[in-house]
């Protein structure tokens, strides 16, 4: 009697499993919400030393970021561009959403023309929303 009992126990125990699909599914759950959760950012594709500001602020929405490096080029999307081409895309991602920021990044230690002639050329087009890009100066 005894072994017909430990036969009936012995067959359960080696039925039991752990089912995967309540683990998988929790896996495929958290992925989607931090997909949907995750903000990117549009890089210039190059480092440009930044100047600091105690009133820098972050601009995330609709940005079009142009860095320019120590030498005085231009850099979009990391590409170098002219002028010339780089208003014309500025102009096309203000045309096709007018709450486009243009945020222009310049090197501390660059040159001053190379920011004064792409202010000017924006101004030009009327695309008057634009920052410069800087990082935050902590104030003592």
């Amino acid at each position: 009697m005894n072994s017909k009992a430990l036969d009936q126990l012995d067959e359960s125990l080696q039925k039991a499993e752990i089912s995967m699909t309540p683990l998988i599914d929790m896996v495929f759950i958290l992925l989607i919400f931090f997909v949907v959760t995750t903000t990117f950012t549009k890089e210039t594709g190059i480092t440009v030393d930044k100047a600091k500001a105690s009133t820098s602020q972050m601009i995330n929405d609709n940005l079009v970021s142009v860095a320019i490096k120590k030498d005085g080029t231009y850099w979009c999307n990391g590409k170098p561009y002219q002028l010339d081409p780089l208003v014309a895309e500025i102009r096309g991602a203000v045309d096709a959403d007018s709450t486009t920021n243009v945020l222009i990044i310049p090197d501390r230690n660059g040159q001053v023309e190379p920011l004064i002639t792409i202010l000017d050329r924006l101004r030009a087009e009327n695309i008057t929303r634009f920052s410069l890009g800087t990082d935050r100066k902590t104030v003592p």
